[in-house]
Parts: C-alpha cells; structure tokens; sequence
C-alpha cells in the first residue's frame, strides 16, 4: 500500500500518484484526458488507464515497470527502502533529462534520511502537493 495523505499517494518510485496527469485522466478529469490526448495523438480514452502502481496490473500505464517489479521481487514499498538505493537503473532514470524524475530521486534521498511521515509534513507545510514531488 502507498503512502496517502491527502493529495499525496507516493509510488514506488517516489512519484505522486494522486497528482498524476494520467492518473487523473482515467478518473474523470476532462482536463487532464486531454492533455493525455494531446500528447498520446493515436490514443484512445479508453487506453488511457492507471490505478497506481500498487493497483491491479491490468489497470497500470507502466506495468512493466522495472521498479514496480523490483520492489515486489524484494518485498519493498518504496526504492529508497532498498540497501542498494540508489542504484544503477534508478540514476539512470533520475538522469533521464526528464526534470521530475531528477527531482523524485532528490525527494526520496530525503525520505530515506528522515523518513516518509516527515517528508509528508515537510512537504504539506510548504504547500506542495504536486505530480512529481
């Protein structure tokens, strides 16, 4: 199970699942399903589906994901639970030129220091609460 907190529902990975664009789409935001679309130009609404990584597979944008099978695989909830964070394949991804993937590293090396409960509170009295925390 993910940590919730109110607009909080933190992934494996360290991403916010309850800010997720894609996450939002398949629940009903008009908004954001068209953002999806706009990007994904040959999808269709009903391809665009995600429960989180702790949902069922079927229902998952990534479920493939490397981290997801890992964490599983180890009986972790979060990779900076592993004694092998961070490793190869995560600074790869936090390398990526993807800005918020560089930024949840960052964010969970400090979850890992002062864990996930702190971070929260860190986090909800800076007034954050977005898709790549």
């Amino acid at each position: 199970m993910s940590k919730k907190d109110g607009n909080w529902d933190i992934s494996v990975c360290g991403l916010n699942c309850a800010e997720c664009t894609i996450n939002k789409a398949c629940h009903g935001d008009e908004e954001a399903m068209k953002i999806m679309l706009g990007f994904f130009r040959d999808a269709k609404p009903e391809s665009i589906i995600c429960s989180g990584c702790r949902g069922p597979l079927d229902k998952h944008w990534s479920a493939d994901c490397y981290f997801l099978a890992c964490s599983k695989k180890k009986g972790l909830k979060y990779c900076f639970e592993c004694v092998e964070f961070p490793c190869g394949k995560l600074q790869a991804f936090a390398s990526d030129g993807t800005p918020h993937h560089k930024k949840t590293v960052e964010n969970m090396k400090r979850m890992k220091k002062i864990g996930i409960d702190a971070w929260l509170k860190e986090q909800n009295k800076k007034g954050k609460s977005v898709f790549c925390p």
